[in-house]
């Protein structure tokens, strides 16, 4: 009697338990890492999206808006100081996400009516990454950039 040259059921199922812990392991083993990365990239983005926002408003309703960074506690407020100073609202940084460093001065970035803002960098740091957010004078564009560990 000729044999079938496939593999057996018992050999398929032993050579998928043993993909399944490899797999196991190197995701548990990255898995913090990434989400690190995750939480700190959407925080970016977040601010990054708030300064745009602060930018469009201050364009539509015709008067200075800006972010006001509080890195002691660790968030930042949207704000206007025309006519009077108020604040539309604060956003903490989440758990594990640092507010390291800005250079605005003052702690803020200010829109004017034709929205241009004031330069300037704020780094945001969770685990070994860091992410720096840039805004420039002239058209007060916003920019995203990952900062390489070296």
């Amino acid at each position: 009697m000729k044999k079938n040259g496939g593999l057996t059921l018992l050999e398929l199922t032993v050579t998928m338990a043993v993909l399944m812990v490899v797999v196991g392991v190197v995701l548990i083993g990255t898995r913090g890492d990434n989400n690190d990365y995750r939480a700190l990239h959407n925080a970016a983005l977040v601010l990054q999206s708030d300064l745009r926002y602060a930018q469009r408003r201050a364009v539509t309703e015709g008067r200075r808006i800006g972010i006001q960074f509080d890195p002691v506690n660790n968030r930042y407020s949207i704000i206007t100081i025309e006519p009077e100073f108020q604040t539309f609202r604060i956003v903490s940084f989440a758990d594990g996400i640092e507010l390291i460093h800005t250079t605005h001065q003052g702690e803020r970035v200010m829109y004017q009516p034709r929205g241009t803002g004031n330069p300037g960098t704020v780094i945001l740091r969770n685990g070994q990454h860091s992410q720096r957010i840039t805004t420039t004078l002239s058209g007060g564009q916003v920019r995203t950039y990952e900062i390489i560990s070296e």
